[in-house]
């Protein structure tokens, strides 16, 4: 029986290490989840605002979403051929974060009123850069989608 134990002790390691998903799966994860997170927090801002004041409120809720979601993304674990694109992405998370905080505060300033008044929309930089990293992930294998117009 003794002879026995080591074997299976052994073979229990084996096993519970193999129950876990693979560094390469979390990683995907980790990144869906937070390109998700961000698109939710983006989706929210012109989900029919009732006034400017909802909607300059919500650009700054959201962008504190998105900053955080950035944090998570930036402190996982990534294998080693995804370090570059994990600090890539989570800086570009961070600077739409700021974009949009930054918009939401000089659309409050009465200099950016008629801004306001013709605006259809709001383009970031920032916005695109995620983008591109997120199609250079999806074209090694990471199923992600880029990051949706509202």
């Amino acid at each position: 029986m003794w002879r026995l134990f080591p074997v299976l002790l052994a073979l229990g390691i084996l096993l519970a290490a193999g129950c876990g998903g693979s560094a390469r799966d979390d990683f995907s994860s980790s990144v869906v989840d937070t390109r998700n997170t961000v698109d939710g927090a983006l989706a929210h801002i012109t989900d029919d605002p009732s006034s400017k004041e909802e909607l300059l409120g919500r650009m700054e809720t959201s962008a504190e979403q998105i900053d955080r979601a950035a944090d998570d993304l930036d402190s996982g674990k990534s294998p080693t051929e995804f370090e570059a694109e994990q600090g890539q992405l989570a800086t570009a998370y961070r600077q739409l974060a700021l974009d949009v905080s930054t918009a939401a505060k000089e659309l409050r300033s009465p200099d950016f009123q008629s801004m306001v008044a013709n605006s259809r929309g709001l383009s970031f930089q920032s916005f695109n850069r995620v983008n591109t990293i997120l199609v250079r992930l999806r074209a090694q294998g990471i199923d992600v989608k880029p990051l949706g117009r509202h």
